[in-house]
C-alpha cells in the first residue's frame, strides 16, 4: 500500500512537471467524455419532451386512419359512430377529423396554419378547453353553419388582443365566423393545436381531392388506457368488414408511439455514443503516443529507480497511474463540459428538455479511466522492461 501511494505521488508530480503535455494528452478524453454526456443529454431530452407531448394528448387515445381502395370499401361517419355507440363499454367518445395546411386571413394579417374538420366530440376526445366563446356544436353541422374555433397562436397573431368572437376570417378562400378560442396547450411548438383552426367536418370537404374524400380519420377516446387493446381489436374487426387489405387502414395508440419513440431513441444514442467513443479512442491513442515519448525522455530516471531497487511492477504501476490520473481528470472535466453544453446549448433548443444523466456521466468517467488503463499498458510495459544498465547509460 505504501508503494502504491508513493507511485501515485510520483505520477502526479510527473504530470505537474509537464503541464502542457499533460493538458494536450487529456484534451482528447475531455472532448470524448463531453461529447458522450452532451449526446446522451440531447437524446434523453428529446425523448422526455416528446413523451410529455404524447402524455398531454392522452394515453387513452386510439387513432384510426382508413384509406379505402374504392367507394365499395367506404365507411361512412355515421356507420363508425353507430359502431362506437354499440361498444360504449370500451369507447368513451369518437370524433372524425380531417386536416390540411391552410392560410388564414383577417384584414391585413396573414398566418399559415392547419385547418381541422371535426365534430363537437373533438373537444372532449382531445381534452381541449376554451379561453373564449364556445366550441362547434351539432347544431352548426345540422344548419351548415360555417363557424370556427381558433388556436391560441392564431388568436395572438391575427387578432392581437382584439375580441375575435363574431369576427370573420378567410381560410383558403372560405369565410368562417369565429365562435371560440382554445386555451394554449402546447406552447411554442409549431404545427400543434395552438396553430389550428377547427371547423365542422362538412365545411372542409371542398379542401380535399376525390381520393382524399374517401379517406376517413377517427380519434377514439377509450374508457381507460387498459381498454386500448380491446378497443383496437374491436375497431380492426369492424373496419376489416369493409376494407379488405390491412395496408389500407392503420389503428394505433400512444403505447405504440412510445414504443417507436424508445426504439428511435435507442438507435440515436447508439449513433451518438459511437461517435463519442471514436473520439475517446482517438484520445486514447494520443495518450499512448505521448506516454511512449515520456518513457523515452525518462529512460535515465527509470534506470536510476531500478538501480536503487525498484521492481518492474513498480515502474509499470507508476506509468499506469499516470495514464489513469490523466484520463480520470480528463473525464471529470469532460463531464463538466458536457453539462455546460446541455445548460447553455441544448436547453435552448425549442421543445427539448435539458436532462443531466448522472448514470451516463459515471459510465463516461469509467470508460475514460478504462481508456487510460488500456492505452497506458504498452508504455508502462515498455518502461518496465528497460534494462537498468542501458537506461543509466542513456543520454
Amino acid at each position: 500500500m505504501e508503494k502504491f501511494v508513493l507511485s501515485c505521488k510520483m505520477a502526479i508530480q510527473s504530470i505537474f512537471l509537464n503541464r502542457l503535455r499533460s493538458f494536450l494528452t487529456l484534451l482528447g478524453v475531455v472532448i470524448g467524455v463531453g461529447a458522450v454526456v452532451a449526446a446522451v443529454g440531447l437524446a434523453e431530452g428529446t425523448t422526455a419532451s416528446i413523451t410529455k407531448e404524447i402524455e398531454n394528448l392522452g394515453t387513452n387515445i386510439v387513432y384510426v386512419f382508413i384509406r379505402p381502395a374504392s367507394k365499395s370499401e367506404d365507411i361512412s361517419i355515421d356507420e363508425f359512430l353507430d359502431f362506437a355507440s354499440k361498444n360504449s363499454d370500451v369507447i368513451l367518445g369518437v370524433s372524425p377529423f380531417v386536416q390540411y395546411p391552410a392560410v388564414a386571413l383577417f384584414k391585413k394579417e396573414k398566418e399559415e396554419c392547419q385547418i381541422i374538420g371535426a365534430t363537437s366530440e373533438y373537444m372532449m376526445v382531445q381534452g381541449l378547453s376554451l379561453s373564449k366563446g364556445r366550441f362547434i356544436s351539432p347544431i352548426d353541422a345540422d344548419f351548415r353553419q360555417k363557424v370556427a374555433v381558433i388556436g391560441s397562436r392564431i388568436y395572438d397573431r391575427l387578432f392581437d388582443k382584439q375580441n375575435p368572437i363574431g369576427q370573420e376570417i378567410n381560410v383558403n378562400g372560405q369565410v368562417f365566423k369565429v365562435v371560440g378560442v382554445l386555451e394554449e396547450k402546447q406552447g411554442s411548438r409549431d404545427n400543434t393545436i395552438d396553430d389550428s383552426i377547427i371547423v365542422p367536418v362538412f365545411a372542409i370537404d371542398s379542401f380535399s381531392s376525390n381520393e382524399q374524400a374517401l379517406s376517413k380519420n377517427f380519434l377514439v377516446r377509450t374508457v381507460s388506457p387498459d381498454k386500448n387493446k380491446e378497443a383496437k381489436n374491436r375497431i380492426k374487426k369492424f373496419v376489416s368488414k369493409f376494407v379488405k387489405k390491412e395496408d389500407n387502414y392503420s389503428i394505433y395508440d400512444m403505447s405504440e408511439l412510445m414504443s417507436m419513440l424508445s426504439r428511435i431513441t435507442y438507435f440515436l444514442m447508439i449513433i451518438l455514443g459511437g461517435i463519442a467513443t471514436i473520439s475517446l479512442i482517438v484520445g486514447g491513442i494520443g495518450i499512448m503516443n505521448i506516454m511512449l515519448v515520456s518513457v523515452t525522455e525518462r529512460t535515465r530516471e527509470i534506470g536510476i529507480r531500478k538501480a536503487i531497487g525498484a521492481k518492474r511492477s513498480d515502474i509499470r504501476v507508476q506509468f499506469l497511474i499516470e495514464s489513469m490520473v490523466i484520463t480520470g481528470v480528463g473525464g471529470i472535466i469532460g463531464i463538466v463540459l458536457g453539462f455546460i453544453v446541455i445548460a447553455v446549448g441544448i436547453s435552448r433548443i425549442p421543445g427539448v428538455v435539458p436532462v443531466y444523466s448522472l448514470k451516463w456521466a459515471i459510465v463516461a468517467f469509467g470508460i475514460s479511466v478504462l481508456i487510460g488503463i488500456i492505452f497506458g499498458m504498452l508504455p508502462a510495459e515498455k518502461a518496465a522492461r528497460l534494462n537498468p544498465i542501458e537506461a543509466l547509460r542513456y543520454e
